[in-house]
Order: C-alpha cells, then sequence, then structure tokens
C-alpha cells in the first residue's frame, strides 16, 4: 500500500513530466510544477534535494512507466515477436496524431536538451533508453528464433538501430507537425525485420 508521501511523489513526477513534455524542463519553473500539483514551495525540498534531483527522479519515473508499457505490448503473447513491435509503434503513432504532434519522447526531449549541460542527465537518459534497447532485443531474439522476424542481424544491433531510428522519427515529426516520418519508420522496420 502506498504512503501518503509516496502518493504526492508519484503526482509530483507525473505532473512534472508533463509539464517538461510540453514545454522543456528549462521553461518549467519551480513555481509552476508547485501550483499545477497544489503543494507548497517547501514541500518540494521534502522530495527532491534540488531541480536537478527533480529532472532525474522525472527522468526515472518516465522510463518506469514507459517500460511498463512497452512490457505490455512485447510480452503479449497472444502475437509473435514481430507483430508485438510493429503494434506498439502503430498504436503509439495514434498517439502521437491526437495530440497533434507535440509532445514527444520525454527522453528524446531532454537527451536534447540537458545531455550536454550535465553528465548525471546523460547518464540517466542513456540508462532508460537502454533498459528500452534491451526489451527490443529479447522480443527480437525470440522472433529470431521462432521465425517470425527474419532478419539475421545481431539481435542486440537490430534492437539499437530500430530504437535510434524510432526516436529520430518522433523528433522529425515534432519539427514537421506530421505523422509522415512515423509512417515512414513503420514502412521500413516492418520490412526490415521481415
Amino acid at each position: 500500500m502506498e504512503t501518503a508521501k509516496e502518493t504526492t511523489l508519484q503526482r509530483i513526477l507525473k505532473i512534472g513530466g508533463e509539464l517538461i513534455i510540453q514545454k522543456g524542463f528549462n521553461n518549467v519553473g519551480l513555481n509552476e510544477i508547485l501550483s499545477a500539483v497544489d503543494i507548497p514551495k517547501g514541500s518540494f525540498y521534502y522530495y527532491f534535494k534540488s531541480k536537478e534531483d527533480f529532472g532525474l527522479q522525472v527522468i526515472k519515473n518516465y522510463g518506469d512507466e514507459s517500460l511498463k508499457l512497452l512490457s505490455s505490448y512485447f510480452n503479449d503473447k497472444t502475437k509473435d515477436p514481430k507483430e508485438r513491435m510493429m503494434s506498439f509503434f502503430r498504436d503509439i503513432r495514434l498517439v502521437y496524431i491526437q495530440k497533434d504532434f507535440t509532445e514527444g519522447c520525454l527522453l528524446g526531449n531532454c537527451s536534447l536538451e540537458l545531455s550536454d549541460l550535465k553528465s548525471s542527465y546523460a547518464h540517466g537518459i542513456a540508462h532508460e533508453l537502454d533498459r528500452w534497447e534491451n526489451i527490443f532485443e529479447t522480443c527480437i531474439a525470440e522472433g529470431q528464433a521462432d521465425g517470425s522476424i527474419g532478419n539475421p542481424s545481431d539481435a542486440k544491433k537490430l534492437a539499437a538501430y530500430i530504437l535510434n531510428n524510432w526516436e529520430g522519427a518522433i523528433l522529425r515529426m515534432k519539427s514537421k507537425k506530421s505523422e509522415k516520418p512515423l509512417s515512414l519508420f513503420i514502412e521500413f522496420t516492418d520490412s526490415l525485420l521481415t
């Protein structure tokens, strides 16, 4: 059972993460976060040592929540491994369309904005993306073993390549305000895995 502290912390991380996705880390002020979560300023420092600590915890929380979502697709034994991957990409494409291509991926956004500022941010983002890559790799290896994924390339390299292209397609989607980069990614990834 969650304590009141854990519940408040999760609210701060969730709402803070949403604000960062919408506006960028450096464009979200402490007062805006406090107002959105409806807590006093002193409470922020009860949960976080600094804004950097807050940012790192948001990155980890986003990674954890995304990993749950990825796992729900990539571990779905009712579909073959290739279809698990492709259905994830297709469904997330629809989410971005519904949001008018405005938000993107918090890890991708923060990678561009924060990775050169502090090594702690770069390390935190890289760690979360590595966790995603591991899920991709496991699914690809399973698909190669059962024949649903015909590409014989090293599963780890293929997973890294696909993740890199997915994150790039999301960035292009945001700048073009169009689903075309995601659709192109899906088309070519489907062929790549055949």
